[in-house]
């Protein structure tokens, strides 16, 4: 009777974490309504629909415009050692550039009503600038204007460009942006090691 007990809590467990994952079928239709208005080709990366192992996601697109960027991102759990190697390699091979999060080179691409603090944005005379969006590697943390950085993430950026590859009347130049790097587009994975994730990102600006 105590092994039918414990087998039975086991499932029960499992069920119930199957039913907290699972997103609204009101967030997937958005989500899918969102991820049809842009070019397949442009958010080649992103899942088609929102996966049940999901842990975080967002979207925004000039169709169904709520600020003053488009993009998507979701973030998934990696299961183990050799599936982070995998998709680390994966990735990495397809590479236009491979950064820490702490990079000044990476610039910060805001997506919210939080300012940035002189500096943390990036350097804007680097070489090479690389954009990211600010999803990418910061985190709220206690209020509307309090934001972190998060540390020690590797950032791998498949493709960017300075030019309004939308062509969206949506999109307004950035005014805290240099000129030439005012509209652009960007798309990359952020790799988590410490909480074994991984987050899938495109923005647009």
């Amino acid at each position: 009777m105590k092994i039918k007990t414990y087998i039975f809590l086991i499932l029960s467990l499992i069920v119930l974490e199957g039913c907290l994952n699972m997103n609204s079928p009101e967030d997937q239709a958005n989500y899918i309504k969102c991820y049809n208005s842009f070019d397949s080709k442009l958010i080649d990366i992103i899942p088609n629909k929102i996966p049940n192992s999901f842990v975080s996601y967002g979207y925004s697109s000039p169709k169904y415009f709520f600020y003053d960027y488009a993009g998507m991102h979701i973030t998934t759990k990696i299961s183990d050692e050799d599936e982070y190697n995998k998709l680390r390699e994966k990735y990495s091979e397809k590479a236009k550039a491979i950064k820490n999060s702490s990079d000044k080179c990476l610039i910060i691409i805001t997506t919210s009503d939080n300012e940035l603090e002189e500096g943390v944005q990036g350097n804007f005379n680097c070489e090479q600038p690389i954009p990211i969006p600010q999803y990418a590697i910061f985190k709220p943390d206690g209020g509307k204007n309090n934001i972190n950085r998060i540390k020690n993430l590797e950032i791998i950026v498949l493709d960017f460009q300075f030019t309004d590859i939308l062509n969206s009347a949506d999109l307004t130049e950035r005014k805290n942006l240099p000129e030439e790097l005012s509209k652009g587009y960007s798309k990359g994975v952020t790799i988590n090691k410490n909480n074994m994730t991984i987050q899938k990102w495109v923005v647009f600006w």
